[in-house]
């Protein structure tokens, strides 16, 4: 069962499924190392935090240097019935709001030459 997940400003970024941060659509953007977020290119994206409606994403200005492992990416098929967006928090000082799905997904497609990689994911119903 995936984990749904929201941006600090209420954005339904997309879901964690195992160690990985796929966007709704499908597409795996990030890799989870403890709470810390890591793009395709190994380059911090942020990180998750509890808030009182579940868990959101947001990015530390400071940790923006921080790298990890780069991957090659895996596409999954999306669950069915993506939650609402919820209510922006309040950011906190030194942080700001983590990535668009949008963006965090172009990322994925920048890189030269790379291949898409299945997975058991994309046969399941």
């Amino acid at each position: 069962m995936p984990q749904w997940l929201w941006t600090w400003n209420g954005v339904c970024f997309g879901y964690r499924r195992g160690d990985s941060l796929f966007t709704c659509g499908g597409i795996e953007v990030g890799r989870f190392s403890r709470a810390e977020v890591y793009g395709v290119d190994g380059r911090y994206l942020g990180e998750v935090r509890s808030t009182g409606d579940g868990d959101r994403l947001i990015t530390s200005s400071y940790k923006k240097s921080c790298t990890a492992a780069a991957f090659v990416p895996t596409f999954g098929r999306a669950p069915k019935g993506k939650p609402l967006d919820r209510p922006g928090q309040p950011l906190y000082c030194g942080y700001e709001d983590f990535p668009l799905p949008e963006t965090a997904a172009s990322n994925v497609f920048d890189g030269k030459n790379r291949k898409r990689r299945h997975t058991n994911a994309d046969h399941l119903q």
